[in-house]
């Protein structure tokens, strides 16, 4: 459900949201989101790991 993924979104930073856009949005590669946010590819992996970990909190969060 696309609803609920953007209502648990709106709970992420708005860099995590950021990367989670050009990631799975718009298909873009660690290095080509590194690029375009201008920030090293460990940085971007670190914010896309937190930010699935937050979307995956919220989801669960939301069918108690």
């Amino acid at each position: 459900d696309s609803e609920r993924v953007a209502e648990a979104a709106k709970h992420l930073t708005e860099l995590q949201q950021q990367v989670l856009g050009l990631r799975f949005a718009s298909g873009l590669s660690i290095k080509e989101t590194a690029d375009v946010m201008g920030k090293s590819e460990g940085a971007i992996k670190n914010l896309q790991h937190h930010a699935l970990r937050g979307l995956k909190r919220h989801l669960t969060m939301d069918d108690d």
